[in-house]
């Protein structure tokens, strides 16, 4: 089965958030694109005949709108200017995607907030961290590694979780307003 590493390119246009997080990270994080927020999306059927982006669901940590912490949207909700999010599409056995979908779902309805210290400490030498709370990148990879994709969980940026699954998958960072598919 297909699951996809969602990748927000922040842009210099008011989100001052994003801005900080994409502008600081690039520090520690050269020649990486500047993203700075991650989403995990799956299908919501088992085996789609026709791929549809917003019949998924995303899954990651926020504190945009009425979320705040790890929560599981419709990707119609998140996807909703195609031009700043790139993917990387990688194929998981079924059972470890059900897996990890299961306890994505058991993460979201424990939701401990965001964790606001975490997204401090990428602007300090050292870090900051409530550890019963998370960001955007701690969930994307802590579903990864309960994919197999990684042996074990760090504390990374989105530029750095990028460059990172990039380079354990092989699998290449694609465009979603360029994909056919996206509809």
């Amino acid at each position: 089965m297909k699951v996809r590493v969602l990748f927000y390119r922040a842009e210099r246009d008011g989100h001052a958030i994003d801005d900080a997080i994409s502008l600081w990270t690039k520090l520690f994080n050269w020649h990486t694109p500047p993203y700075s927020h991650c989403e995990i999306w799956w299908p919501t059927e088992t085996y789609p005949r026709h791929f549809d982006w917003k019949a998924g669901r995303c899954f990651t940590s926020t504190m945009r709108g009425d979320d705040n912490g790890t929560v599981i949207r419709p990707a119609s909700d998140v996807l909703t200017h195609p031009e700043r999010w790139d993917y990387i599409e990688i194929d998981v056995e079924p059972i470890r995607l059900a897996a990890a979908i299961g306890l994505a779902q058991l993460f979201a309805k424990q939701n401990k907030g965001y964790d606001i210290l975490c997204l401090l400490g990428f602007f300090f030498p050292w870090r900051l961290r409530n550890k019963k709370k998370d960001i955007c990148s701690e969930v994307c990879q802590k579903f990864l590694v309960w994919c197999g994709i990684f042996p074990d969980y760090k504390v990374w940026s989105p530029r750095r979780l990028s460059a990172r699954t990039v380079e354990a998958t092989g699998c290449p960072l694609k465009s979603l307003a360029q994909n056919e598919d996206y509809t």
